[in-house]
């Protein structure tokens, strides 16, 4: 059975949409040049991207 739970609560984050195209768009280049983040699995760069979008570390590019 799915879940249809849906939240009812806008998205906020500190960032900009611009911002976050751009953290996108570099991390789209990355990967086109088939770059790898020593020692850092997708899992590991989906949890950093995460921190960023709520304001807790710095940008994953720098």
């Amino acid at each position: 059975m799915a879940h249809t739970h849906q939240l009812n609560i806008p998205f906020v984050s500190p960032h900009s949409r611009l911002a976050v195209l751009n953290e996108l768009e570099k991390a789209l280049q990355l990967e086109d040049l088939k770059a790898d983040v020593a020692g850092k699995t997708y899992a590991d760069g989906v949890y950093d991207a995460l921190l960023w979008v709520m304001g807790k570390v710095p940008a994953p590019s720098e």
